[in-house]
């Protein structure tokens, strides 16, 4: 019996070990607004997934009149992204767009907090206040939560593109296991009174019974 205990306990050890190299730690997830084409009409922005693994930073390319979105998933080296941003935007030929100015919120924008939810937190094993909430625009809403109380207020920052569009990122602690925060983008448009908002950037939040 005891030889065949050991070579039970060393073949739990490899498939641990084998797991444990194959698991992939988590990280932030960054979102970089290239620029504006005014001649397609074009939104160019990147993502960056920071998780231990080997990622690219990845262009996106939206199409406003077509309402399409074309990628590039290996657009950049992350860390060369990172370090020499301007360059890289450059030799990719993009330094002639247009990068939209940060502004003030408009009034059909707004954040509502939802209900808290108390759940254990599987990194600390202790008990954890969740704050979900709402990103409304034009009366549709988008949801999202804060990891924890001790997270604060989530980042939200307006870009204009003109006086009728622009862009909403919000920076929110969207990985609740290792604390990490995420950025996701909403296009909205009020061109010639047509009201319309998209999610420029897909699946960027966990469902929210994670946190149960």
């Amino acid at each position: 019996m005891k030889p065949n205990l050991k070579k039970i306990a060393f073949l739990f050890l490899f498939l641990f070990i084998c797991l444990k190299g194959f698991s992939t730690v988590l990280g932030p997830v960054k979102i970089d607004i290239i620029g504006f084409d005014t001649n397609t009409n074009s939104i160019f922005f990147t993502r960056t997934d920071w998780a231990e693994c080997d990622c690219k930073t990845e262009l996106f390319i939206y199409k406003i009149d077509s309402n399409s979105i074309e990628k590039d998933l290996n657009w950049s080296s992350r860390y060369d992204f990172e370090k020499n941003r301007e360059e890289v935007i450059r030799k990719k030929g993009f330094a002639y767009l247009s990068h939209p100015d940060t502004t003030a919120l408009p009034g059909f924008i707004s954040l509502k907090w939802e209900p808290e939810i108390k759940y254990i937190s599987k990194a600390s094993q202790r008990e954890t206040t969740g704050l979900p909430f709402k990103i409304s625009i034009f009366g549709r809403e988008y949801k999202y939560y804060q990891c924890s109380k001790e997270s604060g207020a989530p980042q939200i920052t307006n870009f204009e593109i003109n006086k009728d569009s622009g862009l909403l990122l919000i920076t929110f602690q969207g990985d609740c296991f290792e604390g990490y925060w995420i950025d996701s983008l909403i296009y909205y448009s009020n061109e010639d009174k047509k009201k319309y908002c998209k999610k420029l950037t897909a699946n960027d939040v966990k469902p929210l019974e994670i946190l149960k």
